[in-house]
């Protein structure tokens, strides 16, 4: 009982200031976070559904809070239901796009230079919301690892960190994502 208490406040304090924030910078029913602006891959929610209800505005609240930052000055566009981009393996289901000092997408740029900043999480993986909400621990885990990636962290080797390449199992979840899911207040 307690720990569903302590879930569903946690959930509450983390999806509090994103939805002010995005609902105050979009309109209700595009599916962008943290930006003003439009892209054409995002997907329309529908116009019943509450933005607390969504897990990808969730997932991306609780990326800001395990990194305690915000990539991109806050300007972070997360595109769930994405189909893969051309030059992309065909078993990615997450990677980011951005602008750099360096160019695009370059990694050894200072992180404070990124600008048009994007978080792309695959179809094929999770088409629906009811398919993350399934697939959570893994889905919240991708969302952190793409966001490291846009705060300047590069792939790591050492076992059960949330930069390793390739996710296997479920080791690398962070204990943050056990404890806060999606539909908890519904």
């Amino acid at each position: 009982m307690a720990r569903l208490f302590l879930s569903a406040t946690l959930a509450a304090a983390l999806l509090l200031p994103t939805q002010a924030m995005a609902a105050a910078h979009r309109p209700a029913r595009h599916h962008l976070t943290s930006t003003p602006r439009r892209h054409a891959a995002a997907r329309r929610l529908a116009p019943t559904q509450p933005a607390q209800a969504d897990p990808v505005v969730l997932a991306t609240a609780v990326a800001k809070r395990y990194w305690g930052a915000e990539p991109c000055e806050g300007g972070v566009a997360v595109l769930a239901y994405s189909p893969l981009a051309p030059d992309v393996d065909s078993q990615t289901d997450g990677w980011v796009t951005f602008n750099s000092s360096l160019g695009a997408n370059d990694l050894e740029a200072p992180p404070s230079t990124y600008s048009q900043c994007e978080v792309w999480l695959a179809s094929w993986h999770w088409p629906t919301p009811r398919a993350i909400e399934d697939d959570w621990n893994m889905f919240c885990l991708t969302v952190i690892h793409e966001m490291g990636h846009l705060l300047g962290y590069k792939h790591s080797s050492v076992r059960g960190s949330v930069m390793a390449p390739v996710f296997t199992d479920e080791s690398s979840v962070p204990p943050i994502c056990r404890f806060v899911r999606p539909g908890a207040r519904r």
